[in-house]
């Protein structure tokens, strides 16, 4: 009897904050786990699949898969993440991914693995395998099946102190051994003491049991992550949360023949933790990188003196009215992505996003990972570009800002309706856009890739664009001049990245971040009303 597996994994790697131990994530854990402690690379991986070769399609597995990326990346420290979808997660690559995550982590490192797809058990041996992308169906040949004592072994021998599993899959019970000590008594001597040794955790949505494609266990999941309110989180007070499904019957334990360490655990680090070092002295917008970079003193004298490559090209972009947000029938949409028709007036935007060259001749400093004087400045947060812009308004004497969400994406789609500016096939994107597929992971210099039908170049990928919005739902009536919500607890970052895959970088595709967020893939372009000159 054949049976369908949903499985489920989560890997953490580092996507966000340069340094490990960066200041505003060792303020947030002194707390609970010692001043003292040592913290490494927070990592995320995600593999999952939506579309198979051989096995029929599932529904969830891809979009789980990003919101529960989101929801970390917005709400706990992550350093980097790396990602997997559909034709991408092949069996080959799954086994890459988990080598090269062997030669990268280090030993004070944590590293959460999440996996959705399908799943098939071995009747004749009772065990189960992840199917990859280019499994095949055969039960006795088992062709790319990835079994659970390689899935077990790989995350085993990966260096990282702590390793946290999820899987919301059928008959993945043989990868965890499910004795473990009753719950522990929450305290920061409870952290420390769990922070201070190996763990191998691993959760399952069900035992030996089928699992629905549309899981009980990870919305419960989700909604945990997303509703934590403490500073710090475990394995333990995830399963109190989850365990109480009506479907399935979920089990927490930790891999079996592994170093695991009686009483250590992986622990997820939250970002709202960090609002006291700015009350304590800390420049404003510090507590999202913490690079231990100095505050910068602008001197608009000296500023006037440098060689300062501005104005920058700009585009006019004509006004009118556009229906923005997503078709249900658009492939990769989310929810958030409403249509609603807008209208605009013209104003001017960027040829280019802003350059390293352009950042250092104002801020006097180049934050980016990437360097080169031609390459987007990246690891800049929404509050860092209100300085930049700031500081750049003094100098010129005009009136620089963010284009608004409604601006953005008028301008990228540049009079079209389909889910790129260029169409509806994604194989075209590598002409117009450096993005998961073909950037080599790295930035590259503005202006390399064809432009847009008005203009603009690398308004796809490269660096996401911040843009002034604060996030909410789009609201449903048609508008003019929108400028979003007047307060929230999310900015907007636009346009994919050199790290993400197509379906993020289509016009409609939005993400969201706490204003304090650098990281490698966050950008800006700038942009300017008629009539806006200043003084």
């Amino acid at each position: 009897m054949k049976k369908k597996v949903f499985v489920t994994v989560l890997l953490i790697v580092p996507l966000f904050f340069a340094p490990a131990q960066d200041r505003a994530l060792k303020f947030s854990a002194a707390e609970t786990i010692g001043a003292d402690a040592v913290i490494g690379k927070q990592w995320a991986v995600f593999i999952a699949i939506d579309r198979y070769r051989e096995w029929g399609p599932l529904s969830n597995p891809v979009r789980d898969a990003r919101e529960i990326r989101d929801i970390l990346v917005q709400q706990y420290f992550i350093d980097e993440v790396v990602e997997l979808y559909d034709y991408d997660a092949t069996a080959a690559n799954i086994r890459r991914l988990f080598a090269d995550l062997r030669t990268k982590t280090g030993m004070d490192d944590s590293v959460f693995v999440f996996y959705a797809g399908h799943g098939h058990t071995d009747d004749l041996t009772n065990t189960g395998s992840w199917i990859p992308v280019d499994g095949g169906r055969d039960q006795l040949a088992q062709a790319n099946w990835l079994p659970n004592i390689q899935i077990r072994n790989m995350l085993s021998a990966l260096p990282a102190k702590h390793v946290f599993l999820v899987s919301d899959a059928c008959f993945s019970g043989d990868i965890l051994d499910t004795h473990r000590s009753a719950s522990p008594e929450i305290s920061s001597e409870y952290f420390r003491r769990a922070y201070s040794r190996i763990s191998r955790q691993v959760m399952t949505s069900g035992a030996s049991e089928t699992v629905p494609d549309a899981s009980e266990f990870a919305l419960r999941f989700k909604s945990t992550l997303r509703r934590a309110a403490e500073p710090c989180i475990d394995p333990e007070f995830i399963f109190t949360n989850v365990r109480e499904v009506k479907t399935t019957l979920p089990l927490l334990g930790v891999i079996r023949g592994s170093e695991h360490q009686e009483g250590g655990s992986f622990l997820f680090f939250r970002r709202d933790a960090v609002s006291s070092p700015i009350a304590a002295g800390e420049p404003a917008g510090a507590s999202g990188a913490g690079r231990g970079d100095a505050p910068q003193v602008f001197d608009s004298a000296s500023a006037q003196a440098a060689e300062t490559p501005f104005p920058q090209d700009l585009v006019l972009i004509r006004g009118g009215s556009v229906m923005i947000g997503s078709p249900n029938s658009e492939r990769g949409r989310s929810s958030d992505e409403f249509q609603r028709r807008v209208t605009v007036d013209s104003f001017y935007m960027g040829k280019y996003e802003i350059t390293q060259k352009q950042w250092q001749s104002i801020m006097g400093n180049n934050p980016s990972r990437y360097k080169g004087d031609d390459r987007p400045v990246e690891r800049v947060s929404w509050n860092d570009t209100q300085e930049f812009i700031n500081k750049l308004n003094v100098l010129t004497g005009k009136k620089y800002r963010l284009p608004t969400e409604a601006e953005w994406e008028h301008a990228a789609r540049a009079g079209t309706k389909t889910k790129w500016f260029f169409g509806d096939n994604p194989a075209a994107l590598g002409e117009y856009a450096w993005f998961g597929g073909n950037s080599r992971k790295t930035t590259h210099p503005v202006g390399q890739k064809k432009p847009n039908p008005w203009g603009l170049y690398d308004i796809y990928g490269n660096v996401f664009e911040w843009v002034q919005d604060w996030y909410d739902k789009y609201p449903n009536e048609a508008v003019t001049d929108p400028t979003g919500p007047t307060a929230g607890s999310f900015r907007i970052p636009r346009g994919g990245s050199w790290n993400h895959p197509a379906e993020d970088c289509r016009s409609a595709y939005r993400s969201w971040l706490t204003p304090g967020n650098r990281n490698i893939y966050l950008g800006l372009r700038l942009a300017f009303s008629p009539g806006q000159s200043g003084s």
